[in-house]
């Protein structure tokens, strides 16, 4: 279908009368064809409207513009003090709708300032969206109700600036000044670990149609601690939580939606200064990724994947960062086998090697690459006519599409900016959560100078023993161990894949047991605590890195060891 351009009515210096109306000096504007609106005075067209006698302001159109599903009409005003402005909307009710034949009419009360969310400052503009179900717009009146006796001689008036049909969204936003909002949000108690709570709950006749996604962060002025919000669209809940600092947000996607999410709770810590539930936008599959933080991929509904072979998610932190997630391993050799023999295993880097040499070969359960390697990879498969499979052909195509991959003026490929991680549905709950962390920091690591120089200075500062101890087990792991940004990338993500509690035993007992079970690689080991079953000299050391590396991705990004998301789902 043809999308057609934004129509606006440009503002007018001079009224034209029209049966006795003017024409409005502000614009309408939706998407479709051009409309004139008429206001039925001169205090009607000019908008500026005084609110300090009743009084009723009529608008028509020289043809009713038709009105999509699904669209709310919004209302772009200032206000100088106060009263009482009742916005009513008149026309022919949508035929699909099922009890409704009468002429269309509904009302709705204007709010006059922002107290909804702050009163800390007044808005600069307020805009006010409110559903439609509604074919064509008739006649929209503006009622100003008989205001308070101290109220007569105050000289409050409302200025509209902006007529306009949207895609129905529902909640409120407070950004540089403008005040956005709608109806059916309803301030709601607080819980223990919030101080505002919220509840939006349209009646079934006003809910957007379709998959819906959710916006929502915290109010942006200065505030110390943690922003926290809980999201909570039925019998599912989820916990974001991030420093302040930052300046982000939540975003859940439809896939981490229910379809029918109402009544649906937003509840924050400090104050919310955004919620916006609205439509979710058709992503084309595979070269739109959907944004999500790791926390909702981990639970994201399968059902709601595009293909059921895999999903393609764009970190939400970090969106140079792509995210696959595969139906099981046999979907994600397909796509990174040969990648991750071509990028890290000893005796087949560096080239590209055939279905026949794979087969039999493992592989990884979880995957990581960063830019320049997947342009090398793909370019020496363009050079070569190496025949890719058609998984790795859409991979190359993602890439391109994303920025992590360019083609350069001579049509050679060329690194661009990002990094892919990958994870399985075939893979325990435990272990997608150890490997979403494990592969995420490695996507870190490749996007941030800043992160790699901590990374190399920690490695330098390990003991021989400890430097000894994790080259053994990376050779162990068939890890090229003569590359060292490869080792010092694999140090980080070991180090960082489980909380920094467990650190000491993963690396002191577990790590070190399996190469104690090798009579050639045993003798690299301190001495053993036999009554623990530990090494303390390892446990101790990689305990240290894990709580150093803690705390920088914590203070840098609001992630922890073991943890990358930010988003809980409870």
């Amino acid at each position: 279908m043809e999308r057609k351009t934004l129509a606006i009515i440009p503002i007018l210096l001079l009224f034209v009368s029209c049966s006795g109306t003017k024409i409005a000096s502000f614009p309408f504007e939706y998407e479709g064809e051009g409309a004139v609106l008429f206001g039925n005075s001169k205090t009607a067209a000019s908008g500026q409207i005084s609110l300090i006698k009743e009084a009723n302001f009529v608008y028509t159109f020289e043809t009713s513009p038709h009105i999509p599903t699904d669209s709310s009409f919004e209302i772009d005003y200032t206000v100088q003090g106060g009263g009482a402005v009742v916005l009513t909307i008149e026309g022919d009710a949508d035929p699909s709708a099922k009890g409704q034949k009468a002429a269309y009419s509904r009302q709705w009360r204007l709010p006059l300032d922002a107290s909804l969310i702050t009163d800390d400052a007044p808005p600069n503009l307020i805009r006010y969206a409110v559903p439609l179900t509604v074919s064509k717009i008739a006649k929209i009146s503006l009622d100003v109700s008989k205001p308070d006796k101290d109220r007569k001689k105050d000289g409050s008036t409302l200025g509209v600036k902006a007529f306009r049909i949207r895609k129905r969204w529902f909640g409120f936003e407070w950004k540089d000044g403008v005040f956005s909002a709608t109806p059916f949000v309803e301030k709601a108690d607080a819980t223990g670990v919030t101080q505002e709570s919220w509840v939006i709950d349209p009646p079934i006749d006003y809910r957007i149609d379709g998959a819906v996604e959710l916006w929502a962060s915290a109010f942006p002025k200065e505030a110390s601690g943690d922003d926290r919000i809980v999201v909570e669209p039925g019998t599912v809940s989820y916990e974001w939580t991030s420093p302040h600092d930052l300046k982000n947000a939540l975003f859940l996607p439809p896939g981490a939606l229910p379809y029918n999410p109402y009544p649906l709770r937003v509840a924050v810590s400090p104050q919310m200064g955004r919620i916006r539930l609205s439509a979710s936008p058709v992503r084309s599959f595979p070269a739109t990724p959907v944004p999500a933080d790791p926390g909702i991929v981990l639970s994201y509904k399968k059902g709601d994947w595009r293909d059921p072979r895999y999903e393609v998610f764009q970190w939400e932190g970090f969106p140079s960062i792509l995210i696959f997630d595969t139906a099981d391993y046999a979907v994600q050799d397909k796509l990174f086998k040969r990648l991750a023999f071509f990028v890290e295993k000893a005796g087949y880097r560096g080239r590209l090697s055939t279905d026949r040499e794979l087969a039999g070969q493992h592989g990884w359960n979880a995957h990581d690459y960063r830019a320049e390697d997947l342009a090398a990879f793909f370019e020496l498969a363009e050079t070569t006519s190496f025949p890719l499979s058609a998984e790795e052909e859409e991979l190359k195509t993602i890439l391109l599409e994303n920025g992590i991959l360019k083609r350069k003026s001579n049509q050679k490929i060329d690194a661009g900016a990002g990094a892919v991680v990958s994870l399985s549905r075939e893979s325990s709950d435990y272990l997608r959560r150890q490997f979403m962390a494990h592969e995420g920091f490695h996507g870190v690591f490749f996007i941030s100078e800043e992160f790699r120089d901590f990374s190399k200075d920690r490695y330098n500062r390990l003991s021989l023993a400890a430097r000894n101890f994790i080259l053994s087990f990376f050779d162990y792991q068939h890890y090229d161990i003569s590359d060292s940004y490869l080792v010092i990338n694999e140090f980080q993500a070991h180090v960082l894949q489980q909380s920094a509690s467990q650190a000491g035993w993963y690396f002191g007992g577990n790590l070190a047991a399996r190469l104690e079970a090798s009579p050639w690689r045993r003798a690299i080991l301190p001495k053993k605590d036999e009554a623990s079953a530990t090494w303390p000299e390892i446990a101790s050391a990689f305990q240290t890195e894990a709580n150093a590396f803690s705390a920088y991705v914590n203070k840098r990004w609001g992630l922890d060891a073991g943890r990358v998301w930010r988003v809980t789902v409870k």
